[in-house]
């Protein structure tokens, strides 16, 4: 019995982790900004960016949303929000070559 139960938690073990990762993580072009509602869309994805949502460069130099061009590329991490679709839990522009 104590060997089940131990398996069962073993085997629970990794998913509980896993919901610590945000939902989304993407890289892509920003295809449109939506400044009126703090939104872009990055591979067809509309995602909130709250003003508390940490925006930066490769080299962590801290940006804000104007930043956030449509053409420019970004690494987005997002969450999903019960409300309004996806939320924005960090930003980082990339430069493209």
């Amino acid at each position: 019995m104590k060997k089940w139960l131990f398996l069962i938690l073993l085997c629970l073990l990794p998913v509980s982790f896993s919901w610590s990762e945000p939902f989304l993580s993407t890289q892509g072009p920003i295809m449109e900004r939506l400044e009126t509602r703090s939104i872009i869309v990055v591979n067809e994805v509309r995602i909130i960016v709250e003003p508390s949502t940490p925006i930066t460069d490769e080299r962590g130099g801290s940006l804000n949303f104007r930043h956030l061009e449509p053409g420019r590329w970004v690494s987005v991490e997002a969450e999903p929000d019960e409300d309004s679709g996806m939320v924005a839990k960090r930003i980082v522009l990339i430069r493209r070559k």
